[in-house]
């Protein structure tokens, strides 16, 4: 019975395991909580006073305490204007606690909740979600997202729980007026 969820000392005492040794592939409740479900990076003419035009919209899958989940922006490894391997930095943190339901969506936008109550853009009126803003102040808000970045979603523990490629989609190239003859 070794194999059989027992753990034996050499006198032939068994005492119960407390997990299985068929539980080889272990994953956290935590990935289950929520995940990225689009991104919206701002086209690049966007002022920053337009900044909550851009955005990350997360899922909650789980009802359960998101309390230090982040969100995290990652400048990719190919860039030629990056010093370091990789620039990071943490967008935005739920506070503790944050119990959050089961089917609610979240939209980060990288702008200010100051400029959404003076003047809102349609993205800051869009209905079913809980509009969040990382910029306090309208003077703080910038444009964070660039294509071939990165952005994911951290637990309290550091685990990166979801990651998604920033890929916008590209402008739809105008056709030339037809040659009247």
């Amino acid at each position: 019975m070794v194999g059989e969820g027992h753990r034996h000392d050499g006198a032939g005492h068994g005492r119960p395991m407390l997990a299985s040794p068929a539980m080889a592939d272990f994953r956290p409740a935590e990935a289950a909580k929520a995940r990225i479900l689009t991104i919206k990076a701002a086209p690049p003419e966007t002022p920053p006073d337009d900044a909550n035009a851009e955005w990350v919209e997360l899922r909650v899958e789980q009802s359960s305490d998101l309390a230090n989940w982040r969100l995290q922006h990652v400048r990719a490894l190919w860039k030629a204007e990056v010093a370091k391997p990789v620039e990071w930095e943490w967008v935005y943190t739920f506070g503790a606690p944050h119990f959050a339901k089961a089917g609610e969506c979240y939209r980060i936008h990288s702008g200010s909740m100051v400029r959404a109550a003076m003047h809102p853009l349609a993205d800051d009126l869009a209905p079913g979600r809980k509009h969040v803003y990382v910029a306090g102040p309208v003077g703080a808000a910038r444009l964070l997202w660039k294509k071939g970045d990165y952005v994911r979603l951290v637990d309290a523990f550091g685990t990166v729980i979801d990651e998604v490629v920033v890929w916008p989609e590209a402008a739809p190239k105008a056709e030339p007026a037809p040659v009247r003859r």
